[in-house]
């Protein structure tokens, strides 16, 4: 009686036991095809737009879209076509004749652009430009003829009726602390400038860094962009009842130029003029808003785009 006991359990420890084996692999195969990392987003951005082919090409896209007969074009599609045909070099003489060219074939039916919908090129292109320039062109309705247009919908950094010089100096390299590259633009001003957010977000970084002294850092909306306003001034770097978490409108007042940074809580940059470091980081995945996956673009030509929006201090 004993030993039939013990074989039927032994025969049912043998089925569970074949059970978990076959089941085992297929857990484990599940399991780690849930948790592998996406490694399918852009790791790498070089923009290179003029603000005078930007402008170009939203004029082309307002052009088309005012006559019902010509062939429309997406503004990102234009501008990515204008870097497959440039080999991303853009150059003021090679641009024009491109759309030029683009523009009379649009207006007779033709659209070139299809041929690149395919092209991996033109979709990393396509893709890039829309994360740096997301938050800065877009469509506008104009409160006159309840039409809508193709515009600038961003502002400049720089308040309206205060000046600033700036050059581009991407890349150049900086010492302070540890050697490395500058990954923004500084636009020189007198301390006290008004600073205005040049999109709509969500403060993420608000306070004092021992590189950017008092700095604002803004997600924007969409999480793409991290803007980063560092080296404002010492006393009341930003208005009063800013705080880590609040939402800022584009072209809202953020903060005040100054010479902070570069040491202890309210150092100054020493033998340096006043100037704000003006940093645009994309950002695709969460692996990359840290640490050495961070992208970095140069911002000296959305600077030169917004020349000429640039709000009002109340």
């Amino acid at each position: 009686m004993k030993n039939r006991v013990y074989f039927r359990l032994a025969c049912c420890a043998l089925i569970v036991l074949s059970c978990l084996i076959a089941i085992y692999p297929t857990k484990q195969y599940i399991k780690f095809a849930s948790t592998e990392p996406k490694n399918d987003f852009i790791k790498w951005i070089d923009f290179n737009a003029s603000a005078e082919t930007i402008h170009k090409t939203i004029a082309l896209v307002n052009h088309l879209d005012n006559e019902p007969e010509y062939t429309k074009a997406d503004f990102y599609d234009i501008l990515s076509y204008l870097s497959i045909q440039n080999g991303n070099k853009f150059e003021r003489f090679s641009d024009n004749k491109v759309l030029k060219t683009l523009k009379t074939k649009l207006e007779k039916g033709i659209n070139p652009i299809e041929n690149y919908k395919d092209n991996k090129n033109f979709k990393y292109f396509v893709e890039s430009n829309k994360a740096v320039l997301g938050g800065i062109v877009g469509y506008i309705n104009d409160d006159d003829t309840g039409l809508k247009h193709f515009g600038i919908i961003g502002y400049h950094p720089i308040t309206k009726g205060y000046w600033y010089n700036n050059f581009d100096d991407f890349g150049n390299s900086r010492i302070f602390g540890y050697k490395r590259l500058h990954l923004g633009n500084d636009l020189f001003g007198n301390i006290g400038t008004p600073i205005m957010a040049i999109e709509g977000g969500t403060i993420q970084e608000l306070g004092w860094n021992r590189f950017g002294g008092w700095r604002i850092g803004i997600r924007s909306h969409d999480t793409k962009r991290y803007y980063y306003y560092a080296h404002l001034r010492n006393k009341n770097p930003y208005p009063k009842e800013l705080k880590k978490g609040d939402t800022v409108t584009a072209g809202q007042l953020i903060g005040f130029l100054g010479n902070t940074g570069y040491g202890k809580e309210g150092s100054t940059i020493k033998n340096a003029k006043p100037h704000l470091h003006l940093g645009l980081q994309i950002i695709f995945d969460p692996s990359q808003e840290k640490g050495p996956k961070e992208i970095w673009v140069d911002v000296y030509q959305l600077v030169r785009l917004l020349y000429n929006y640039r709000a009002i201090v109340d």
